[in-house]
């Protein structure tokens, strides 16, 4: 036969682990029970143990305790048992009794018997403020040596309560006695209302004290409780039997008055729903929703309820409770939605472009108010591989849904550069620069360039593969380029003669000059000439200068002729007709810039300086000519006399000076006194061209109608005394006549030559 090997299901293995956990559950709290348990055993073994200990205490101490007192209290301390070895510690190393005077017992003699009451406490050894176990059966009152007379007793737990329901009121009567109870004991109990009235029927629990213990308590049964809402009171009633109110303890001594509690407050009706402010639109804020109670007798617990919604709702149920314990269930609508929407497919691209790309993305949505549309759209035209769409739902949530969009506009980067250099050359350059580009890539890893002309930088254009570029800088520091002539130092367009230095200011925006300027010192006769600038690489420039350096003296020469004939004039010669000069000059550079001529009173610029006719009546002329260049020099000719007195007759000026002396004109005899009453005349005889030939010279003159008579003055004739009157010869051109008082014209000739004379007419003060 075939036997058959299936094993269990996935679904029986849970089952079975599932009804074992059950069984677990129920398992634990019986043996957690069990384990107390068997911990009370152990602390109530020790209890009765101390309390064993001080009975055998008392047997050895009563006498000296109590002497002959029939009755009396004594306490018996758990040192002292400690030290008689009447008890032992507790067995456990985690637990500490009977420390801190805390264990005790006290011993009553009652008419020569004895009660005992203990007190135990037990702490944990490691917290000392921590009590394990705690059994204190001893009297409130002191222990002192006068015997109990007090009774019982009764004492009702809880002694009132606030509302609560039936089921869970759980009232306890407790009857105690200092000494022990009678051994017949009895309860009776009813309830009333809240002004004391009864409402319901007498209850009663009885039971005999068989152990002589020093109390007993009952606990009221639920059905004896009222199920009505309302407020109650419970009274309570120790008794014996129906017709004995009252109970004795062992002594005798009897408690008979009523015990009554306060007030029970019983509700057994759950609280209504009011009203609450739910939500019917989506919303993605958290908020509050408040709910509010009803209810007519404990009251609600609180009114209103209210809930703070953080996560996504629809709606919620809320539990309400009456002060009792009873609940009721709410429904509220919440409509919260803090979930984002989740992205679904897209349709972005992984191909660049440079173009705006349009993207479009599904939304989902499980927070409950779904998505406010089912597909997002988004234009980028930004730079990117990818970017995000934000999708939203009807509460308000969104979420960024990431895209591939491709988009690159950007211009490639500029990465290192090889063959550049910040030092001039004259040579060609090739340079290359590397791209790099974060997008669509670079068209190529580097792009080249070689220059071949004048550049200090320039630009090497790179690519990416969608066709953006960019101008790189790069350094090429070529100068194949001559320097540029700068401002000129000491060049003049004014002629000199004397040695010129000239410099010229380089200027190179390239390279740079090898000097920042050059210079010349000129020591001949030049005009113009060139200084020669370089830049560093050797490039030059000729710069044309002005040197206009001149120091070759002009040419001058001088040529007198004849007017009549056109012969060579002598000098010093005496002509009488007049002498045409003729002056040529020349100079190569700077040219004649003026002709002087000098007659015995210096140079004067001659403005006639070419042909010149001497018209003058009498010369008599020394004179010599230079001409002077622009640059200042000169050349000279040797000195010309020139001598003319043309056959022209002339006026010529004779001063007279008259002094009159008394009543009339009187002569002023040379070596004083008076001549008669005549005037004094002084002739002033000049001769402006050839001069006064003194051998030759006379003058003639009339005398006056009166006397017919003439003085002179014979010290002013130069051929001595003549006599009479009417011409004389003098050395002089002034001489002193004098002639009687009487006035008239007087004409004088003065003559250089025979036959040719000139009158004067003078005029005396007097008006002659």
């Amino acid at each position: 036969m075939m036997k058959n090997n299936k094993g269990f299901t996935l679904i029986e293995l849970i089952v079975v682990i599932a009804i074992m956990g059950v069984i677990l559950i129920l398992a634990l709290p019986q043996i957690s029970k069990l384990q107390s348990a068997n911990k009370d055993k152990k602390y109530d073994a020790y209890y009765s143990s101390v309390e064993s200990g001080a009975k055998l205490y008392m047997d050895s101490q009563a006498k000296d305790l109590f002497g002959s007192n029939s009755s009396g209290c004594v306490t018996v301390d758990y040192s002292d048992l400690k030290k008689q070895n009447l008890v032992k510690d507790f067995g456990s190393s985690d637990v500490t009794c009977g420390q801190n005077n805390e264990t005790y017992v006290e011993v009553r003699k009652v008419n020569d018997n004895f009660l005992y009451s203990t007190s135990l406490v037990c702490r944990d050894s490691k917290d000392s403020k921590k009590i394990v176990y705690e059994r204190k059966e001893v009297p409130t009152e002191p222990c002192t040596n006068e015997p109990d007379k007090a009774g019982p007793t009764v004492n009702i737990t809880p002694s009132e309560h606030d509302w609560v329901q039936t089921k869970n009121l759980k009232i306890k009567i407790k009857i105690t006695d200092a000494y022990t109870l009678n051994k017949n004991i009895g309860i009776l109990y009813y309830w009333t209302n809240s002004s004391g009235t009864k409402v319901s029927k007498d209850y009663t629990y009885s039971y005999k004290n068989k152990k002589g213990v020093k109390s007993v308590s009952y606990q009221i049964p639920t059905k004896n409780i009222p199920t009505a809402s309302g407020q109650y009171k419970l009274v309570v009633r120790q008794w014996i039997s129906s017709s004995t109110n009252g109970i004795q303890d062992a002594l005798g001594n009897q408690t008979v008055s009523d015990a009554t509690a306060g007030l029970y407050k019983i509700d057994n009706v759950k609280p209504t729903c009011g009203s609450n402010d739910g939500k019917t639109t989506w919303t993605n804020q958290a908020f509050t929703i408040k709910q509010y109670c009803s209810d007519d007798a404990s009251g609600c617990t609180q009114n209103p309820y209210s809930k703070r919604f953080t996560s996504s709702t629809k709606t919620y149920t809320f539990t309400i409770k009456d002060r009792a314990g009873n609940t009721n269930t709410c429904k509220a609508n919440v409509y919260l939605d803090v979930d984002k929407p989740t992205c679904g497919t897209n349709d972005g691209k992984t191909t660049w472009t440079t173009q705006n790309r349009k993207v479009n993305v599904n939304c989902k949505d499980t927070g409950g108010s779904g998505c406010s549309q089912s597909k997002f759209s988004e234009t980028f035209s930004t730079d990117g591989r990818t970017d995000s769409i934000t999708i939203r739902d009807v509460a308000g949530n969104t979420t960024s849904c990431t895209v591939n969009k491709y988009i690159d506009k950007s211009a490639p980067t500029c990465g290192s550069v090889t063959g550049q250099s910040t030092s001039w050359t004259k040579n060609n350059r090739t340079i290359s620069v590397k791209c790099s580009d974060s997008l669509s890539g670079c068209a190529k890893n580097s792009f080249s360039n070689t220059f071949v002309s004048t550049t200090k930088t320039s630009n090497i254009t790179i690519r990416d593969n969608v066709g953006n570029s960019r101008n790189c800088s790069v350094n090429v520091y070529i100068d194949k380029t001559p320097p540029t002539c700068g401002t000129v130092t000491g060049s003049s367009t004014q002629w000199t003669n004397k040695n010129r230095t000239i410099s010229v200011a380089c200027n190179d925006s390239h390279s740079g000059c090898a000097a920042s300027s050059y210079s010349n010192t000129y020591t001949t006769d030049q005009k113009t000439s060139n200084i020669t600038i370089k830049d560093k690489l050797g490039n030059s420039t000729a710069c044309p200068v002005n040197v206009y350096l001149d120091k070759t003296k002009p040419s001058i020469s001088v040529k007198f002729t004849r007017d009549d004939n056109g012969a060579a004039y002598s000098s010093g010669s005496l002509a009488d007709v007049t002498i045409v000069r003729n002056i040529s000059y020349s100079d190569n550079l700077s040219g004649v810039n003026t002709i002087q001529y000098n007659s015995g009173g210096g140079w004067a610029t001659e403005a006639n300086t070419k042909n010149y006719k001497y018209t003058a009546d009498t010369v008599d002329q020394h004179i010599k000519f230079r001409a002077i260049d622009k640059a200042g020099n000169s050349s000279e000719t040797s000195q010309f006399h020139v001598k003319i007195e043309k056959d022209v007759d002339k006026n010529y000026n004779i001063s007279c000076s008259i002094t009159c002396h008394g009543y009339g004109c009187g002569l002023e005899k040379p070596g004083g006194g008076m001549y008669y009453n005549d005037s004094v005349y002084k002739w002033n005889l000049a001769e402006a061209k050839s001069g006064i030939n003194r051998s030759t010279m006379g003058i003639d003159y009339s005398t006056d109608w009166v006397h017919n008579y003439c003085l002179y003055n014979p010290s002013n004739a130069p051929n001595g005394s003549r006599s009479g009157c009417g011409y004389a010869i003098f050395n002089s051109t002034t001489i002193d006549y004098s002639r009687s008082y009487a006035c008239s014209s007087i004409v004088g000739r003065a003559c250089t030559n025979k036959n040719k004379c000139a009158s004067c007419t003078i005029s005396d003060r007097i008006g002659c």
